[in-house]
């Protein structure tokens, strides 16, 4: 019984430590979107010579 309740006492004091501390400093993302890659530039810098038409833009 007494490990059960020691148990139980560091589950709340850990629950209550996160939570204060996600409450008062949250971590801050540094995702950022990047930019698209322009296909068809891509095509016109590969110079695709020889191709048909329905190859390329």
């Amino acid at each position: 019984m007494r490990a059960t309740s020691l148990f139980a006492a560091a589950l709340v004091l850990a629950t209550g430590a996160f939570w204060a501390t996600m409450l008062t400093d949250p971590p801050h993302s540094t995702a950022s979107v990047q930019p698209r890659i322009n296909i068809q530039e891509l095509t016109i810098k590969a110079h695709p010579e020889g191709g048909q038409q329905y190859d390329a833009f």
